[in-house]
């Protein structure tokens, strides 16, 4: 088995160098490939990343008028967390609704010299589990009696979330075609191999060789592009990601971008397992009709 193993490792080498320019070829082709596969996934782990922390972050404000007593508060805040897909429900007081619009507002203080008394409402602060619920909680929210107001975002929550989840699924769609074509580029690649060493695979197979015998090394050729085809992507994408992340975090501070080593480890495995399929089940779908063709 270990002779066997060898054999096919230098039959591949053999096929990869024979067909050189080719060989070449078709890696940088993966590698490209592999790259703006990377890039999108990159992109849409990112979104998924964004999209989890605006969905934490999505609350709804319910103002309450200034008569209610402290009994009404508290069945405000136990009916409002009542409602179905309300997750959870903070009483804001005038007091502390002005202390943190003074901490806001700490570099122009000179806004605020000017007020004699506490302008602002106190209020309800609520969070859902899901987006789904926030505008019909709201809604509900707002036929409470001593609810003044209840804003959440409305229209504009909504579209920001429908844009990011079809930039996401746009991108699947985009990496399918791509991982498509790559396997089509591996399909010929192969096919072009076969036909280049025909001679030979016929006299092998007069010999007595099986299919599997004669299929092996061009599988392990496909191994090896699809292997090398994606270390050369997720070496040329850790190193601009490393570099574009950066500079993203500094001209927009707020996006969620993640820069944490696992997560490059995880795209390069995934790049790493593409490019390994690639190659083999490329490599496989040319060589399949080799058990009839009596090559």
């Amino acid at each position: 088995m270990i002779r066997n193993l060898f054999f096919y490792i230098r039959e591949a080498f053999f096929s990869t160098k024979k067909n050189g320019i080719i060989s070449l070829a078709t890696i940088v082709c993966l590698t490209a490939t592999l790259i703006i596969v990377g890039i999108f996934l990159i992109i849409s782990l990112n979104i998924n990343i964004f999209i989890a922390n605006l969905e934490s972050q999505l609350i709804a404000v319910a103002y309450l008028t200034d008569d209610l007593s402290q009994d009404e508060i508290e069945k405000l805040v136990q009916n409002t967390g009542g409602l179905e897909g309300v997750k959870g429900v903070d009483y804001v007081s005038k007091e502390e609704a002005l202390q943190r619009l003074k901490e806001d507002l700490t570099e122009h203080k000179e806004i605020l010299a000017g007020i004699q008394e506490n302008p602002l409402p106190s209020s309800l602060e609520i969070t859902v589990y899901d987006s789904n619920y926030l505008e019909e909680a709201s809604y509900q929210i707002s036929q409470f009696k001593g609810i003044e107001e209840v804003n959440y975002g409305g229209q504009l929550t909504k579209n920001l979330l429908i844009v990011f989840e079809f930039i996401r699924k746009a991108g699947l769609g985009i990496i399918l075609v791509l991982l498509f074509v790559s396997i089509l580029i591996m399909f010929a690649v192969i096919k072009i191999s076969v036909h280049s060493r025909q001679e030979e695979i016929e006299i092998m197979a007069l010999v007595g060789a099986t299919n599997w015998f004669i299929r092996w090394p061009f599988i392990i050729e496909g191994f090896f592009k699809g292997l090398i085809s994606s270390l050369l992507a997720f070496a040329v994408l850790g190193k601009a990601y490393q570099y574009f992340s950066g500079q993203a975090k500094e001209i927009i501070p707020f996006i969620s971008i993640n820069l944490e080593v696992d997560f490059a480890l995880r795209i390069g495995i995934i790049l790493l397992f593409l490019g390994i399929f690639i190659g083999v089940f490329g490599s496989m779908l040319s060589l399949r009709r080799i058990s009839y063709e009596k090559l």
